[in-house]
C-alpha cells in the first residue's frame, strides 16, 4: 500500500523541479517542518552506507526490511521517478521531491483560504466584489492601520489592487495583491 501511495504521489511530482525543488526543501528545513524531519529520517533508513545517496540496492534492501515484496519492475519505477538527474542514485532533494510538493500545495491552499477568508471579510455587502469603502472599513480595525489614512488606502487601492480600473476588487484581483504590498511600514 505505501509503495502505491509513493507511486501515486510521485505520478504527480513533476513540476517541482530543480531551483524550485531546492528552495522548498531549505524552506521546509529551515521551518523545521514535521514532514522534513520524518523524511530526513526515512532517507537515513534508506541510505545504509551512509553515503548521501541510496542505490537501488539500498532501496529494494529497506523495502524488503520493512516487508515489502515489489517487483523489479515496481522498485525501478520508483528509482526512475526519484532518480530525477538520471545518475542511478538518489540524492536527498530528489527523495524529499514528493513530500516537498505535497508541501508546496498545502501551502497554495493555505494561501487560497487565507485569500477567500479576507474576501468574506471585506465583502461586507456581499456583492462579489469589493468597493474602496469596504476595502478601507474592513481594513481600519487591523493593528497598524490607525496611522494609514483613508487617502493612502484609496490610493492603494486605485494604483495597485484595482488593475482592471473598474473601481470594484474582484477576488482574482484580491489574490493578486503582493502581501508585502499591504504590510504597514511602522
Amino acid at each position: 500500500l505505501a509503495v502505491c501511495v509513493l507511486l501515486s504521489v510521485l505520478g504527480e511530482s513533476g513540476a517541482l523541479e530543480g531551483q524550485a525543488l531546492h528552495d522548498t526543501v531549505e524552506e521546509m528545513r529551515v521551518g523545521k517542518h514535521q514532514k522534513y524531519t520524518k523524511s530526513h529520517k526515512k532517507f537515513r533508513f534508506f541510505d545504509k552506507d551512509d553515503s548521501e545517496s541510496i542505490s537501488r540496492q539500498e532501496f529494494e534492501s529497506g523495502l524488503k526490511e520493512l516487508g515489502y515484496k515489489s517487483s523489479a519492475k515496481k522498485i525501478d519505477h520508483i528509482m526512475s521517478e526519484l532518480d530525477t538527474n538520471g545518475d542511478g542514485s538518489v540524492v536527498f532533494v530528489e527523495f524529499m521531491r514528493p513530500t516537498a510538493k505535497k508541501y508546496k500545495e498545502e501551502a497554495e491552499l493555505e494561501a487560497m483560504a487565507d485569500t477567500d477568508r479576507a474576501f468574506e471579510h471585506l465583502d461586507s455587502d456581499f456583492s462579489g466584489h469589493i468597493d474602496v469603502s469596504e476595502f478601507y472599513e474592513g481594513l481600519a480595525h487591523l493593528p497598524g492601520m490607525a496611522e494609514v489614512s483613508r487617502e493612502d488606502v484609496e490610493d492603494f487601492f486605485r494604483n495597485f489592487a484595482d488593475v482592471d480600473g473598474d473601481h470594484f476588487l474582484s477576488y482574482e484581483e484580491m489574490e493578486s495583491i503582493d502581501p508585502e504590498l499591504m504590510r504597514v511600514q511602522g
